[in-house]
């Protein structure tokens, strides 16, 4: 109304449309279905909001009413993508029928990796493996990862209109391992996912055992979810019994399963094979340890490339050059990584370390600082249970050396 009382031309014209939608049924029952909304009159208690009749949101037009102001605004073909990726990723399989894993969906067929690098990858579908190239969206801001697409994973592959595939996209992943990249660090590799287990292959010599990566590896295998199993491949190099069992006491002590092999005289291959079957493994270890070796030992069909060690270094020569997915006779996958000479602690802090030291973690409670760290603190009472004996050596030096190097 304006100064006079009088209703203006455009006010009138309100009133009216207002009373049009009213007199209808249909456009009555589409207000209360949209305006459902609740609110908390007290503990436990909920009650109708009413929709104002004053406010603007009365007089949209009727295309309006199932807009939400607070969805989130993205293009609607980008919208239309990401509920077809949620759809598929419901239907995914479960891992152990790997044979369904290729099943369509809206946005394209499910395949599985079995070989990735940079922006390109080969799948497996129906049985078939086929070269294709990955979305270039699909980059480490979106992924969070420096490598969109890693062995192991789940995919959405479509044809690109010119014969050939593009992974479009990665369904949600089960378990994960990565690393840190060593030149790129904080930032991240992924090395597989979807494992079930984490074979840790270390050779008892040519290249001598490495105490410190195993304790690595089964720290990244607790914080994943994967079942670790330690490989102790050379077998035929131990000269002396008592200095093996003496190293490998402490994860003895730790409840791990440990496995004795030797790819030379076949020792432990058919406990290896029994263990890889109906499992999804990633094997990882230094290179020279025999991980290529030990699987074509299980399997010899794989036709893995293996080589000699280095007599200038002592260590392994790199022969596999990028992680591949392996199918095994007796059901399961198993995937074999390239050997790597350093493994970081991405994402774990300095006050988590302790927990995955439980012998460091059972006796910390004594020490004369509540925040003692283990490291050069006085009245340190795991330096005293290591002087003890009751605290082994190689495992505080590896929990030191981690230390050192994670942020503050």
């Amino acid at each position: 109304m304006n100064l006079e009382g009088k209703i203006t031309p455009e006010q009138a014209k309100r009133i009216a449309e207002h009373q049009r939608n009213v007199e209808r049924s249909s456009r009555r029952k589409q207000i209360s279905d949209v305006n459902k909304r609740f609110r908390r009159t007290g503990k436990n208690n909920r009650g109708h909001v009413r929709r104002k009749d004053w406010t603007d949101e009365a007089y949209r037009p009727e295309d309006e009413h199932d807009f939400d102001p607070l969805e989130r605004v993205m293009p609607r073909d980008e919208q239309d993508r990401r509920r077809m990726v949620e759809e598929a990723a419901f239907q995914t399989p479960a891992r152990d029928d790997a044979t369904d894993e290729t099943a369509a969906t809206p946005l394209g067929r499910q395949g599985l990796v079995i070989s990735a690098a940079g922006l390109s990858a080969q799948v497996e579908m129906d049985g078939e493996q086929v070269d294709c190239t990955v979305r270039g969206l699909m980059t480490e801001l979106d992924t969070g990862f420096l490598n969109p697409v890693a062995v192991g994973d789940r995919v959405l592959v479509a044809e690109d209109g010119s014969g050939g595939w593009v992974v479009e996209t990665v369904l949600p992943r089960t378990t994960l391992l990565s690393r840190p990249d060593p030149i790129l660090a904080p930032r991240q590799l992924v090395i597989a996912a979807n494992v079930d287990q984490l074979l840790i292959v270390s050779s008892w010599r040519e290249p001598d055992i490495w105490l410190e990566l195993i304790d690595r590896y089964l720290i990244a295998a607790e914080r994943n979810g994967i079942l670790p199993v330690i490989c102790i491949n050379k077998v035929d190099l131990i000269d002396d019994e008592s200095e093996y069992h003496a190293a490998l006491q402490p994860y003895v002590d730790l409840g791990c399963h440990i496995l004795r092999t030797s790819a030379v005289t076949g020792v432990g291959v058919d406990e290896l094979r029994e263990g890889l079957e109906g499992s999804s493994t990633v094997v990882v270890g230094l290179s020279g340890t025999g991980k290529s070796s030990l699987l074509s030992a299980v399997q010899p069909d794989l036709q893995l490339r293996t080589s000699e060690i280095s007599d200038f270094s002592g260590q392994g020569r790199h022969t596999t050059t990028r992680a591949q997915l392996l199918k095994l006779d007796g059901g399961g996958y198993v995937a074999d990584t390239p050997g790597i000479r350093e493994f970081g602690m991405a994402g774990l802090t300095l006050g988590e370390l302790p927990a995955y030291f439980p012998e460091i973690d059972a006796v910390a409670a004594a020490c004369r600082f509540s925040n003692c760290m283990h490291v050069t603190e006085p009245g340190c009472a795991v330096d005293a249970a290591a002087e003890e004996g009751l605290i082994p050596e190689s495992r505080l030096h590896s929990y030191r050396l981690i230390w050192d190097e994670l942020p503050v």
